[in-house]
């Protein structure tokens, strides 16, 4: 499709004169959003109440966030192709193909997410290869590999926040299906072992429709006789076991992510502690609100709490059956937080600012992308200009411009860029 005249002046005075940019960035109303959080730090109303569950902030194609131009506004993802040296920096721009390689995003959940993983590298590349051999157009419900890509992600609390993430130590696993009555049909032969745990978990994912009812019913029906979903902490799992029952359960038929509840650890994230997933890694979200950064792809392969495509078999090739418990990520440092992980395509830090106080990076080789969550700053360069940016305000900055961040009042800042390992 030919660019627009307008899009190819903005993005070559952008290119001629490389500065930080205001970004417009879109919502995602999937039916698990919050109703308040999100439209309350954009400044939107939200009448009549819909959900406001992610704001995207990057260039992902299916909802780029707009950059602003003097009086231009143009998606993201067509400014970074038609600069990818001068936003993403020359090394950067060879090593991601001239893409920008994560996503951002503002997260509120107010019911649980699918239970869901994510491929390697190489599984993805595998995948979107086959499903296009196979003619699955890319917005199909049954499209398992929307890219090329594998999709590490990092969610970072600024509320309370509930997850499952990664399979129970073994040890503990075997104690559940020995407590719950119910499973004793799962507990025969079951090995506390990789193996063992491969085999139960990949025999809950068969189990005919007829079998899951049999154990589910009857363990939804006592834990119902025994008091409803707020009757028990959110630190208790039958708390989401009967919320995601109502929720997902349907048509007489139990959801058999029901079975995952018990399976993954249910972490507790508080405000500032962050949950890493790499590839392979079973988990869900189930209430809270985070910023959340991923390598920029769309690609999940879900297994149960969910209305939308489950696709068994493929999802049982890509888990990863370690087992253990799972610790909260802590940021390092104060003013200045960052959460490490291993990802190579993004790392995620937490500004923290008081009144009159500023920050200066040391170096920028790579872009950077922020949003203030809290408070207001101004953005200055050395070449002079200036960004006012109120809460709930988002901004890129191109690679290689020097900066500045000075907040007016206390402030928090998160910012997302590619770590220079």
């Amino acid at each position: 499709m030919p660019e627009r005249p307008e899009f190819r002046e903005s993005i070559q005075r952008f290119k001629a004169s490389p500065h930080p940019l205001p970004l417009r960035c879109g919502v995602q109303h999937y039916d698990w959003g919050g109703l308040g959080f999100i439209p309350e730090l954009i400044g939107e109303r939200n009448e009549p109440a819909r959900p406001y569950a992610e704001l995207w902030i990057g260039a992902h194609p299916n909802l780029p966030a707009r950059a602003v131009i003097g009086d231009t506004e143009l998606p993201l993802d067509r400014l970074v192709a038609g600069a990818p040296e001068v936003i993403l920096g020359a090394q950067n721009a060879r090593r991601f193909q001239g893409q920008l390689p994560f996503l951002l995003k503002v997260l509120s959940a107010r019911m649980p997410l699918s239970i869901q993983a994510h491929p390697s590298r190489q599984q993805a590349e595998q995948g979107f290869a086959r499903e296009n051999r196979m003619g699955i157009p890319l917005t199909a419900p049954n499209r398992n590999y929307r890219d090329p890509h594998h999709k590490p992600e990092l969610i970072a609390a600024v509320t309370d926040f509930y997850a499952l993430s990664g399979f129970r130590p073994l040890e503990e696993i075997a104690q559940v299906l020995d407590n719950v009555p119910e499973f004793e049909p799962l507990r025969r032969g079951f090995e506390p072992n990789r193996e063992g745990l491969r085999a139960l978990y990949t025999r809950i994912m068969r189990m005919a429709q007829s079998q899951v009812d049999a154990v589910l019913t009857p363990l939804v029906g006592r834990l119902r006789e025994e008091g409803a979903p707020e009757a028990y902490a959110k630190d208790h799992i039958a708390h989401w076991v009967l919320r995601a029952d109502g929720i997902f359960s349907r048509g007489g038929h139990r959801d058999r992510g029901l079975f995952s509840l018990y399976l993954l650890n249910l972490v507790h994230l508080r405000p500032g502690e962050a949950l890493y997933a790499p590839a392979g890694r079973l988990h869900a979200y189930l209430e809270g609100n985070g910023i959340e950064v991923m390598v920029n792809s769309n690609n999940v392969l879900r297994g149960g709490l969910t209305i939308k495509h489950v696709d068994v078999e493929a999802l049982l090739g890509i888990l990863d059956y370690d087992s253990g418990a799972v610790e909260p990520v802590a940021p390092h440092g104060e003013g200045l937080a960052v959460y490490g992980t291993p990802a190579q395509g993004f790392e995620l830090t937490r500004l923290q600012l008081g009144p009159g106080r500023g920050y200066r990076p040391s170096a920028n080789p790579s872009v950077v992308l922020g949003i203030v969550m809290e408070g207001a700053a101004s953005l200055t360069t050395e070449r002079g200009g200036a960004l006012d940016l109120g809460r709930g305000r988002c901004f890129m900055v191109p690679a290689g411009v020097g900066w500045e961040l000075s907040a007016a009042t206390d402030t928090t800042i998160f910012l997302a860029y590619v770590p220079n390992r």
